[in-house]
């Protein structure tokens, strides 16, 4: 069954250490592009975070967002005590030659006494496949968004597939008749010219005529390819995998095709029939551009 290229996806985890948070949005994208924000200090994940979505996503633009927050003792950052000491050990020979007192509270707004932000993830024990595990979940409800999205779209061209069938049909019904009815007004025109006078009308040039428009105006070898596209569309919407390309390129052939039936439809009603082909053709087109 086809899937969507747009859909939303998020997933979150959280214990006494840590909260993990994952948004994910998907939208259309000839090809794979991932946007991928992460906090500070966990670049290394990135490679497999990019891995895990290129195992759902096979077309489309994802933009994912990383969040994590340190929580109850791991959101205290650390002291670096040998950092400290040192300081300590100068501010005191100092004070021993000024005469003055030592503020050792002061010291911890000295330069790397206290840990940077970042420390505090990379110092969370299992935090990478914390992290892995709400990725793939987030990626799991996207999926599931797809495919809903898919099934609702797959509906719907199945039902201007099942349209552009029955037209064919009728185009089909219609076309001998417009050649017979094209024969009887060509003889009525040329009887109406010949009145009054004696010369006949002429049979061999008036078949002769008749199967030329006949011929000019032929549409079953177009519209015999068009049911053939619409079939291969029919059969791609229930294949497993993703099928939007091959879905874009058959209605672009569909789209050809009923181009040339509408530039040799001379008859009226085999032209409103053509137009509401082309109606579901181009509803086709921009459906299988939203598909993966």
């Amino acid at each position: 069954m086809i899937r969507s290229m747009t859909g939303f996806g998020a997933a979150e985890y959280l214990d006494d250490r840590v909260r993990v948070a994952v948004e994910v949005k998907a939208v259309n994208n000839r090809f794979v592009k991932l946007n991928l924000r992460t906090p500070e200090g966990l670049g290394a994940i990135e490679v497999d975070i990019d891995r895990l979505v290129r195992q759902h996503i096979t077309r489309g633009t994802v933009n994912l967002t990383l969040a994590v927050s340190p929580r109850g003792a791991a959101a205290r950052a650390p002291i670096n005590t040998d950092v400290l000491m040192a300081y300590r050990d100068d501010l005191a020979a100092a004070d021993q030659r000024m005469g003055t007192a030592a503020d050792l509270g002061a010291l911890l707004a000295l330069p790397g006494v206290v840990g940077d932000a970042k420390v505090l993830l990379t110092g969370i024990e299992g935090l990478a496949d914390r992290i892995r595990q709400v990725v793939a979940e987030a990626l799991e409800r996207l999926d599931a968004m797809r495919s809903a999205e898919g099934a609702a779209t797959a509906a719907d061209m199945e039902a201007s597939l099942a349209d552009i069938a029955r037209r064919l049909k009728t185009i089909a019904a219609r076309g001998p008749q417009v050649v017979a009815e094209y024969r009887d007004r060509l003889r009525e025109r040329v009887q109406a010219l010949l009145d009054g006078t004696e010369l006949p009308v002429d049979d061999a040039s008036l078949a002769r005529e008749v199967a030329f428009y006949a011929e000019r105006s032929d549409i079953n070898e177009e519209a015999a390819r068009l049911a053939s596209h619409a079939e291969q569309f029919r059969a791609l919407l229930g294949e497993s995998g993703p099928g939007g390309r091959k879905l874009e390129f058959l209605a672009q052939e569909m789209h050809r095709e009923v181009n040339t039936l509408g530039s040799k439809s001379n008859d009226a009603d085999l032209a409103r029939e053509v137009v509401e082909i082309k109606v579901d053709v181009d509803r086709l087109r921009e459906q299988s551009q939203n598909v993966e």
